[in-house]
């Protein structure tokens, strides 16, 4: 009985090395150390210059009578042949559109308040391919009865597709700058688009008698601009 004791003890205890180091070699396998990877966080800036291809211009008319059906009708004929005028010099009706229409009474406080009149006011806005004769178009819109110039400004037809080119070249950038850093090859793992903007020539004014007889914009360039942020593992 003795020696069936000791037997079974020794038994258990082989049974149980065995166990404890199948159980070693199992936890090694699922245990595997895993390969590190590196991250670093960049931003980028690009940007595109371009010569602007299309203008857009605002351009109105006031009137001012002592009867506001007159006043109506003077603003009226006169917006009509503005836009006849534009349409003649290539301006395509799809490109024309009201911008802003005012009706008011008008007084002088100068001395008291006195009555002026009713005040309309409509104004046009039309865009142009014509970027080097804009200046012409206005200058004839002024001989055809407008007598207030809001503003023009330059831009592009095709502007998302310079946008996007602006991008690549700020993902470029964050690139050139991460591989500078890390001396390694690196491969972008999320990619945030931060801002764009373009800036673009703006002018606003009312043209006096003598700049309406010749009217002359220099049209520049316009500069896209794009930022993003990006993450590169290396």
């Amino acid at each position: 009985m003795k020696k069936f004791f000791i037997f079974m003890l020794c038994f258990l205890i082989c049974i149980s090395g065995a166990v404890g180091t199948a159980m070693l070699t199992c936890d090694n396998c699922s245990f595997a150390e895993a390969e590190a990877v590196n991250k670093i966080t960049m931003m980028g800036t690009g940007e595109i210059r371009l010569v602007p291809d299309v203008a857009v211009v605002s351009i109105g008319v006031e009137t001012l009578n002592d009867s506001l059906s007159v006043a109506q009708k003077e603003n009226a004929d006169n917006i009509n042949n503005l836009i006849n005028v534009l349409k003649d010099m290539g301006v395509a009706e799809e490109n024309i559109k009201t911008k802003n229409f005012y009706v008011y009474q008008r007084y002088d406080y100068t001395q008291g308040e006195a009555f002026m009149g009713y005040q309309v006011s409509n104004y046009l806005d039309f865009r142009t391919k014509d970027v080097d004769g804009v200046g012409n178009i206005i200058s004839k819109l002024l001989e055809s009865g407008a007598n207030r110039f809001s503003g023009i400004s330059f831009t592009i037809e095709n502007y998302e597709e310079a946008y996007k080119t602006a991008l690549e070249k700020a993902l470029d950038n964050a690139k050139s700058k991460a591989s500078a850093i890390t001396n390694a090859e690196i491969k972008a793992s999320e990619i945030v688009e931060e801002s764009g903007y373009s800036v673009m020539t703006r002018d606003s004014y009312m043209l006096s008698s003598a700049q309406q007889q010749n009217s002359t914009f220099m049209k520049g360039e316009i500069c896209i601009k794009a930022t993003i942020k990006a993450v590169f593992e290396y």
